[in-house]
């Protein structure tokens, strides 16, 4: 059958080339006979190298060079060998196989290789971020290391920090402060036009508070509004993963609705959205925000919500929204991506796929985003009266978990497989996930074994062991779905 479709194909022309000359013997004789006349005169042999009409002759002429000097690189390079590790290498193959043999040397040490230099494993992002170690011998941002001087500078000129809008204020400047007036770019304003100016999200407000950073497009007052609901999110926050980040997180509050669209995927996204899922809540995690206009490039990763303070139906949600990108910066401050990050730097740009960025995490994201959903909805009311039920979130959480389709199978919790084809389905299971970490917390107090499992989990991410760590999330996993009946009983879904 074969040959039946062959022959019915069009007969195509072919076209043989004369084959090359054959080398008589009494070209290579002469050629042997120049070599041996140049005798141990590398110059002369170069000379006649780059006189011989013919490749293979030069080629010839090159090896005699490198018998007489092994390392002779003009030569070397000439025959298309590979100098490395101090050593020339005839051959790709040959190479590959050393530095295969090389790099799983090294491992056995501990060590990586970056540009010509190996070294230590865990040093090996920092490398590719472009980071370098401060005085302390702490590795840090060269961006983060120069505002830092200029704080320090600045401090010893006399100026005094205003956290309520991350500045500093000059001496001569002190009685603006008095005065309640903003510094906007030269000029100092009142409060209205400061406003005004900070409505857009490359001017937005910055404020400083003990545990967050806020940045918010909302008017001022909207803003410390927020920094003061984070800072109530954070004591939990510690609660759930046992440690601290070694830096202030920064999260983002924006003051529409159009404007959280436009900055998580507009035509010009400020704070993109690489996988989409800013559609399924009020806030999302910006896993695509770098600076790469000075280089090293800049990760500014943060959570990301609304406050439209103008709706009437839209006003209410705020709160809970911005506590939930609060925690997811938060999350990321402790569980970084720096080789990630170090790839995005070593590239030069980038791109569209995260999938490593979320590759790398060591909290799964089941908790990261269950920690997310606790702090906005699950934990004590941080607005309650002394006389009031302190846990109405919760009941208010419940119930809508109640009213939603409650609680699916927990293996599919753990999954956390979001779908957005499946809206309502994934915006439910960042709730779900936010009853599994309220029950954690709160829901079995005297339970010894889930408290240990939960602690052995904490003492591991605290230590850094990736190991551990991920040997003590499958034992959380397996204490939680073994208390399934009792989880659900405590949201009232049974």
């Amino acid at each position: 059958m074969l040959i039946a479709s062959l022959l019915l194909l069009a007969p195509v022309p072919i076209v043989v080339s004369a084959p090359p000359a054959p080398v008589s013997a009494s070209q290579d004789a002469n050629l042997e006979a120049k070599i041996k006349a140049a005798g141990a005169d590398i110059a002369k042999l170069l000379e006649l190298a780059k006189s011989c009409a013919k490749d293979s002759d030069a080629r010839k002429v090159y090896r005699a060079v490198i018998a007489l000097d092994a390392s002779h690189e003009e030569a070397r390079k000439a025959l298309g060998h590979q100098l490395y590790d101090g050593k020339w290498f005839e051959s790709l193959t040959e190479l590959t196989k050393y530095k295969r043999e090389e790099a799983a040397r090294m491992k056995e040490k501990g060590l990586a290789r970056f540009k010509e230099l190996w070294v230590p494993e865990s040093e090996l992002p920092f490398h590719a971020m472009g980071w370098v170690k401060d005085a302390n011998g702490k590795w840090a941002s060269p961006h983060v290391l120069a505002r830092e001087k200029e704080d320090a500078e600045r401090k010893a000129a006399g100026f005094v920090f205003r956290a309520d809008d991350n500045s500093w204020v000059a001496p001569s400047d002190v009685e603006h402060w008095t005065a309640l007036r903003w510094k906007c770019g030269e000029e100092w304003v009142e409060l209205a036009q400061a406003n005004e100016f900070h409505s857009k999200l490359e001017n937005a407000w910055e404020l400083v508070g003990e545990h967050f950073t806020v940045i918010s497009t909302c008017d001022w007052a909207g803003a410390d509004a927020a920094r003061w609901y984070a800072e109530k999110s954070y004591p939990e926050l510690v609660r759930i993963f046992g440690l601290a980040p070694a830096r202030r997180p920064e999260f983002v509050v924006l003051a529409s609705l159009d404007q959280y669209n436009a900055a998580a995927g507009g035509t010009r996204p400020l704070l993109p959205d690489a996988e989409g899922y800013s559609s399924l809540h009020g806030a999302y995690f910006a896993d695509l925000a770098f600076d790469m206009s000075t280089p090293p490039a800049q990760f500014f990763g943060c959570g990301v919500s609304f406050w439209d303070r103008k709706d009437e139906k839209l006003r209410g949600w705020g709160p809970y929204w911005l506590r939930w990108a609060a925690a997811q910066s938060f999350v990321d401050a402790i569980d970084p991506s720096w080789g990630f990050i170090g790839e995005v730097n070593q590239a030069g740009v980038i791109g569209t796929s995260t999938a490593g960025f979320w590759a790398e995490k060591r909290i799964p994201r089941w908790l990261r985003y269950g920690a997310a959903s606790y702090v906005e909805r699950y934990m004590k009311d941080p607005e309650a009266a002394a006389d009031a039920n302190p846990w109405g979130l919760r009941e208010f959480a419940f119930g809508q978990l109640q009213r939603t389709g409650g609680l699916r199978k927990l293996d599919e919790v753990f999954a956390f497989a979001l779908d957005l084809t499946k809206l309502e389905s994934s915006a439910r299971l960042y709730h779900e996930a936010g009853l599994v970490v309220s029950f954690l917390l709160d829901g079995a107090p005297g339970d010894q074994p889930l408290a240990a499992a939960h602690d052995a989990f904490r003492n591991a991410l605290k230590a850094g062991d990736a190991k551990a760590i991920s040997a003590s999330v499958a034992t959380l996993q397996k204490e939680l779905s073994s208390r399934d009946s009792a989880l659900r009983k405590f949201a009232g879904l049974q």
